[in-house]
């Protein structure tokens, strides 16, 4: 890789995570809306069915405003068509006679505004208002051309204060043009019926939105008394399933763990974790998948080392999950106790435990198939790694975990994981694998062996700027008694190349087992049980 590579793909890295920044703040906030969580179905089809209603009437108007329309220009342009029979010939002749009697007939059948014919030249033959006869005929400024229908030339006019519509029919005999008859109607009625028709569609719009709002609100307080109902309901569980909920042990801050006891009808007793939603997060869509997803994902990984999922259920709309019940501290707890770091012994024994539980993790198929399941944990930090008091070291939290069998969380531009414990291909933007898992379990036994935390960051922005730049001094700088060979060990948890870094957790193991023999390293289960007990009980 050419030098500046990295500098590129950290900008990149960036560059997307600023973009996609206020989009994903945007998303939040309209996801995690209690609205929109608790009302977004109803509001849909509420939306959808007004939607529908409002653009049938809007259309069917629409249609009415234009059938009338026509209506009205179909019955000028037959009477245009009906008065140009019948004075061709008197129009040759100039019967004035004739036509007077036309223009009259056509007068009281369409309660004409004006009617006129004109010869050849555009001058009035005849006309409605004898005052205009003879003179030339000359069309307002205001006219403005509709369309054209079986020869009818169909206008709008404005004359003495009227709106009028207007028809007008060039006359030929012999395809020589002799005359014209023109003649218009007061379009009051008509444009009436039109402004009805406008104001109709807004009323109904109105009306549509008026009801929709309504529908919503009724709707969301019934559902906001529901999930009130739920919620007290919740909150006063104490048997889900089989389990009895005997005392609530933790708290964070989008679920709570109590200690349950699990007993069936032939006396068989076993005391479990339940982990339930926190009340005000049922309705959070995001939180409710990644919990399901957790608890799917772990129950397919039987490992000593990892901490097991027994059932997943469901009571007043909230997610209940079942697992095994460690009795002990996070590894985070132990170093924060002991203010420094833990022994040679002790540190290679925990690493080497939670390196066997991410290795089956990491190589586990799929029963039927065959095919890998490629698990990578993404949050590989001391907080999701317990040590109980019978000295077993167990991974824990699923929750954002990546496998091929589960759909992705994942969105362009989140970081996925604990910013301290985050692999400098992530920071770069590339994508959490195996070995991401090891370099954060590599920050871990740093921190074990140091007494002290490796990266602080303030924000992802920080992270993703100096990650792939930091030098990790050795261990060995900090703590002198270290062998060389648990030096190389750790330091090549933390290559920042993946070509250099530990391939597997197996690996991982097998060295410092080898480390632990030639050493003799005898610390175990029995040792790490006397060092919790004297600790923490």
């Amino acid at each position: 890789m050419a030098p500046n590579d990295n500098t590129t793909d950290q900008t990149v890295t960036l560059s997307k995570a600023m973009a996609t920044g206020v989009s994903l703040t945007i998303s939040r906030v309209v996801k995690n809306n209690k609205f929109v969580a608790r009302s977004l179905k109803p509001v849909i089809a509420f939306g959808t069915l007004f939607l529908l209603i409002g653009v049938s009437c809007h259309f069917f108007l629409i249609n009415a405003q234009e059938s009338k329309k026509q209506a009205v220009y179909d019955a000028g342009v037959l009477s245009s068509n009906t008065m140009a029979e019948k004075i061709n010939a008197a129009l040759l002749e100039k019967d004035v006679l004739t036509l007077n009697v036309a223009v009259g007939e056509l007068e009281k059948k369409n309660q004409t505004v004006f009617a006129a014919v004109l010869d050849h030249t555009g001058k009035i033959i005849v006309h409605s208002d004898p005052d205009e006869m003879g003179k030339p005929y000359t069309p307002p400024e205001t006219k403005k051309q509709i369309g054209v229908e079986e020869a009818v030339a169909i206008s709008r006019m404005t004359a003495g204060g009227k709106n009028i519509l207007c028809f007008s029919k060039d006359l030929f005999y012999s395809k020589v043009m002799i005359g014209k008859i023109i003649f218009g109607i007061d379009a009051a009625d008509l444009d009436r019926a039109v402004a009805g028709c406008r104001r109709l569609i807004i009323i109904i719009w109105g009306a549509c939105v008026f009801l929709f709002l309504v529908a919503a609100v009724i709707t969301d307080n019934y559902l906001k008394k529901k999930r009130q109902r739920e919620r007290e309901a919740l909150e006063k569980v104490r048997q889900v399933g089989p389990y009895k909920l005997m005392k609530k042990i933790a708290q964070g801050g989008m679920a709570e763990l109590y200690l349950a006891e699990y007993e069936r009808e032939d006396g068989f007793k076993r005391t479990v974790a339940v982990k339930k939603i926190l009340p005000h997060l049922v309705e959070n869509k995001d939180f409710v998948d990644m919990f399901i997803r957790e608890a799917r994902l772990a129950a397919l990984l039987q490992h000593p080392n990892i901490v097991q999922i027994y059932d997943l259920l469901k009571l007043h709309n909230a997610n209940f999950m079942a697992m095994e019940y460690v009795s002990g501290r996070n590894l985070a707890e132990v170093l924060s106790h002991e203010k420094k770091g833990l022994g040679v012994g002790m540190a290679t024994f925990i690493i080497q435990k939670i390196s066997l539980g991410l290795y089956y993790s990491h190589t586990r198929v799929n029963d039927d198939t065959g095919a890998p399941l490629n698990i990578v944990h993404r949050d590989v930090s001391p907080q999701n790694m317990l040590i109980s008091f019978k000295g077993e070291v167990k991974i824990s939290d699923f929750g954002i975990s990546k496998a091929q069998s589960e759909p992705s969380l994942t969105q362009a531009g989140v970081i996925k994981g604990k910013l301290s414990y985050l692999a400098p291909e992530q920071a770069l933007g590339k994508e959490a694998g195996h070995q991401s898992d090891l370099y954060a379990l590599g920050i871990i036994f740093y921190e074990v062996l140091s007494g002290k935390r490796l990266y602080k960051f303030e924000n992802e922005l920080d992270a993703l700027s100096n990650l792939p730049k930091i030098v990790i001094e050795p261990i060995s700088t900090i703590r002198t008694d270290i062998p060389n060979q648990l030096n190389d060990i750790v330091m090549k948890c933390l290559e920042k190349d993946v070509n250099l870094r530990y391939r597997s957790g197996k690996e991982i193991y097998d060295d410092l087992a080898s480390l632990r023999k030639r050493l003799n390293i005898t610390f175990d289960e029995t040792d790490l049980s006397d060092f919790m007990a004297k600790r923490f009980k």
